[in-house]
């Protein structure tokens, strides 16, 4: 088997090395891979899933390419630098979370080494960099002059560069997550991107036939449940709780809407879309069922109500119901829109705990809506790590290194374009 040099200068818990792996393996190639962050935590998750690769904890400024590479030959390098100036998903606050390298040092080590083929990946504002001014903000005037300057730096080097933004959910990654990424090849060599695997809806479009987006449905660990919003210690703060409205009157026309109940026979539910089915002679065995969520001043909040045709509102049991309104996940960032359906990729993973779901269910007569954070394992599944993938460090720890990897498939797709 072929073995060829890599570079990883890695951002998170490794998605890019994974994928580079997967992908190098259904060519028949074994990867010799020097992965580099300066951050321990992030260094002991990926020693633990990528143990034949070689490990620097080491801030890059401190590295010379040439003594790691004497024989200066390099098959692909990838990287997620940092993005100096602002991002959408953080509101105008700098990007300087991710604690991430220079994107200069790409350069360095393009000059320093004869690299191949080089992966970017960073947040669609990296097209922006700029110069920042004295304030510390980006000036508006030079915005995107430092970004030219970078690719202009790397083609001086016998590079030709590829770049757009991609939606990882096109490759199959349960996650909508929109992506600035760059190919570069040394030399002549065309730069082809990989077609898309995936679609909002699937079936055939201009990158012929497409599979549909993987929901968020199928990382959900439907195991854990969630806590009652009704029966709290601490109740939610109010943004929370507008959120969660936001969320029923959404995804609850789907399961929600007014239903009938047959209080007789089999004593099952039927749509009112269909005609009615039989009436009995008192009249009384066909109610009208319609879910809604009771203001507080008028009772218990989540009380499930259901109306005789005949007569006026009243309460019954229902005994192994299943949810009226189906689950959906409250996202506690950005502005509009903050809740999710499951049926859809989830959005962008941030570095931190931001992500909620929410699980209406029935218990007896109450309509009771549990509530609860989304699991670092959910989290990681949506950035399609493998399931047996260990993560070091505390929760936040965990979640910040899943936020800031790159989705393993689509890693996997655009390593396999470079590496053909």
């Amino acid at each position: 088997m072929k073995t060829i040099q890599a570079i990883d200068l890695f951002c998170g818990a490794g998605g890019t090395s994974t994928g580079l792996l997967t992908a190098a393996r259904s060519m028949g190639l074994d990867v010799s891979l020097t992965a580099i962050n300066h951050w321990d935590v992030a260094i002991e998750t990926h020693s633990k899933n990528h143990p034949e690769a070689r490990h620097l904890c080491e801030n890059l400024h401190n590295i010379d390419p040439r003594k790691l590479f004497p024989d200066r030959r390099v098959r692909l390098l990838t990287a997620s630098p940092e993005c100096t100036h602002f991002s959408n998903a953080r509101g105008g606050v700098p990007c300087s979370d991710q604690s991430r390298s220079s994107g200069w040092h790409i350069v360095r080590w393009a000059e320093a080494l004869y690299i191949e083929n080089i992966l970017i990946e960073n947040v669609p504002e990296f097209m922006s960099w700029g110069p920042l001014g004295a304030n510390g903000k980006p000036m508006i005037s030079k915005r995107g002059q430092t970004f030219r300057a970078f690719v202009g730096a790397l083609e001086s080097l016998g590079y030709r560069c590829s770049w757009r933004t991609v939606n990882t959910a096109d490759y199959g990654d349960p996650t909508c997550r929109t992506r600035f990424f760059m190919l570069c090849r040394r030399g002549n060599r065309r730069i082809v991107w990989p077609e898309h695997t995936h679609s909002e809806q699937g079936g055939p479009d201009l990158f012929g036939e497409t599979r549909k987006w993987i929901p968020a449905k199928s990382i959900i660990d439907w195991s854990i449940k969630g806590e009652s919003i009704f029966s709290r210690k601490r109740p939610l703060a109010q943004r929370s709780m507008d959120r969660i409205v936001h969320g029923l009157k959404t995804f609850g026309g789907k399961k929600a809407e007014p239903f009938l109940v047959m209080l007789y026979g089999t004593s099952k539910s039927r749509s009112t879309a269909l005609p009615l089915p039989t009436i009995t002679a008192s009249g009384q065995h066909i109610a009208l069922c319609e879910p809604f969520i009771l203001p507080q001043q008028a009772g218990r909040a989540g009380q499930l109500y259901v109306r005789p045709v005949s007569k006026p509102m009243s309460t019954v049991t229902t005994r192994g119901a299943d949810a009226l309104i189906e689950p959906f996940i409250v996202k506690y960032y950005g502005t509009g829109n903050n809740t999710l359906s499951i049926d859809k990729p989830i959005d962008t993973i941030t570095t931190r705990d931001r992500f909620g779901i929410v699980s209406p269910s029935l218990d007896h007569c109450a309509l009771d809506i549990r509530y609860r954070m989304l699991q670092p394992h959910e989290l990681a599944a949506a950035q399609s790590f493998p399931a047996d993938y260990h993560f070091c460090g505390t929760k936040s720890e965990k979640i910040k290194q899943i936020g800031n990897a790159v989705p393993v498939q689509t890693a996997a797709a655009l390593c396999l374009a470079l590496l053909k």
